[in-house]
């Protein structure tokens, strides 16, 4: 099954943002607005790397923002899409097909 990483730590995800640690903590300095293009598009092109387009994972602590801009495209493209909170908890949040 494909799975997303949505933490800052997805360098993939997040190309053309600016990332930086303070106190041992990632922080997306780009701003939402901009950002969001960028994962938009970013995303995009992980997804296209799947080879099955029945589920897909999200999973990583980021704002919810990034998590709907990438709910936005991939519920589109797969059939099932699953969050996973990293504590063992997987759940079905989209259906269809």
């Amino acid at each position: 099954m494909f799975s997303i990483d949505l933490s800052l730590t997805n360098q993939t995800l997040y190309k053309g943002c600016q990332i930086e640690e303070v106190a041992g903590r990632l922080n997306l300095v780009t701003p939402p607005a901009e950002a969001a293009n960028m994962i938009g598009k970013n995303v995009a092109a992980l997804i296209n790397e799947a080879e099955d387009k029945r589920e897909i994972i999200l999973t990583g602590a980021m704002a919810i923002w990034a998590y709907l801009v990438v709910f936005h495209i991939v519920v589109h493209r797969f059939s099932k899409v699953w969050y996973d909170d990293g504590r063992g908890n997987k759940i079905l949040v989209a259906a269809h097909g």
